[in-house]
């Protein structure tokens, strides 16, 4: 775990997506929950150890950030599109999931549910907890649902997975013209930390890097089209333009992440 300010806590070494909580005088405001059961509850007995947690805030609706947020109490908040997309996500999925990483968890999800928000917002929320405000915002690009949480008090923002820093960015369900918007957006604050969805805490400094990457991926794919290859084709003959390496412990394969994030540009632009 890593203090970053007085009141801001980190933990990027879980799988899959980083998580953090925020101690404040009426409580703690938690962003997002890990992936593996038995990680949920270590996290959560951290934050305890800090004070009551009043506030969960899931950034997106991807699974590494929402799975284990029936462990934890508290407010749940989301996006309308994040909870909207998980009214269709199914107990039977997690534990299917849950078998194949880790089932020595298995006990701790007897009664599981899938947990949905208390509170939506579509576009952005301020949540006023003890002396900090807490900015709400949308943020899609990587998903229709995501959102940044920018906590100006402590001059540190989460950015959902629209920051792989130094990891690879996954672009299977990619809107990239969001995905640059979105990085503007997050230009835009007044930080000095940027906890990104996955990879090391960064500067603003790294957005033009993220945002390059996406770029790239854009031209490629767009030349490629011109050129009249197919999808397969292109999959052969597109060399990815990220040079990160793939975060461990994530569900695809290089190769099987190279085929879908082509396959989503190519449902886009061809």
């Amino acid at each position: 775990m890593i203090q970053i300010t007085k009141n801001v806590y980190v933990e990027t070494g879980m799988t899959a997506c980083n998580v953090g909580f925020i101690t404040t005088k009426a409580g703690i405001v938690m962003i997002d929950t890990p992936m593996r059961p038995t990680d949920a509850i270590k996290w959560r007995d951290a934050a305890a150890g800090k004070g009551k947690i009043e506030y969960i805030i899931n950034t997106e609706e991807h699974a590494d950030h929402w799975q284990t947020s029936y462990f934890f109490p508290g407010v749940l908040i989301t996006s309308q599109e994040t909870r909207d997309k998980l009214t269709k996500a199914t107990k039977e999925r997690v534990m299917d999931w849950v078998k194949r990483i880790e089932p020595d968890s298995l006990p701790l999800m007897e009664k599981y549910q899938v947990r949905l928000a208390d509170t939506t917002f579509t576009d952005k929320m301020n949540l006023y907890v003890g002396e900090h405000t807490f900015q709400l915002f949308s943020l899609p690009g990587h998903s229709s649902g995501g959102i940044g949480v920018y906590i100006p008090q402590e001059r540190v923002v989460f950015t959902t997975d629209i920051v792989f820093h130094k990891k690879k960015s996954w672009l299977q369900e990619a809107d990239p013209a969001a995905w640059l918007v979105s990085l503007k957006k997050l230009a835009a604050l007044d930080v000095d930390v940027v906890v990104p969805g996955h990879g090391d805490l960064c500067k603003k400094d790294y957005l033009e890097e993220e945002a390059s990457i996406i770029r790239q991926w854009e031209e490629l794919v767009r030349s490629a089209i011109k050129q009249g290859l197919s999808a397969e084709q292109a999959e052969a003959k597109i060399v990815s333009p990220d040079p990160h390496p793939k975060q461990q412990g994530t569900p695809m394969t290089d190769a099987e992440l190279h085929k879908a994030i082509i396959s989503r540009l190519y449902s886009l632009y061809a």
